[in-house]
């Protein structure tokens, strides 16, 4: 099984609002985490930061593989960097 949730996060007291948490069916036996979030806000100004911190996890998770993709309305702004995996031994 998959664990599959959707929430929002009040990011003024740092509480998550559960929308949605249910185990579904791994038919494909997949593995690992998929991210999706949706930013309110400019993201030319806040571009730099969220990218810094994208290469701060990738650091401190060399076992871990990060794919960052930025969707825009105008897709000649779309963005995709992978943070690419250091390592294959993880940590005891």
């Amino acid at each position: 099984y998959i664990s599959f949730c959707c929430l929002d996060i009040d990011i003024h007291k740092n509480v998550p609002h559960v929308h949605l948490h249910e185990k579904r069916e791994n038919k494909d036996y997949w593995h690992g985490a998929e991210i999706h979030v949706i930013i309110e806000g400019n993201w030319t100004t806040h571009r730099s930061r969220i990218l810094h911190y994208m290469r701060q996890m990738a650091v401190i998770t060399p076992y871990a593989q990060f794919l960052f993709r930025f969707i825009s309305d105008a897709p000649d702004k779309n963005l995709t960097i992978k943070f690419a995996r250091r390592t294959d031994v993880m940590p005891p």
